[in-house]
């Protein structure tokens, strides 16, 4: 009987690292209202800026 080990994939991409923050929704109506949301937070999203209306 052969033993074989099981190599890690070096091309699986780490989980999404997942924070709930309030994002801005249009509705059909045309106003906005605020939702909570599950937003991706890894290094290669692009940041959004905070304070984006000021």
């Amino acid at each position: 009987m052969t033993v074989t080990t099981l190599k890690k994939a070096e091309t699986t991409r780490p989980a999404p690292k997942l924070t709930c923050t309030w994002v801005a929704v249009r509705g059909d109506d045309g106003r906005t209202r605020m939702e909570m949301r599950w937003v991706d937070q890894t290094p290669h999203a692009a940041p959004r800026a905070a304070r984006h209306a000021a």
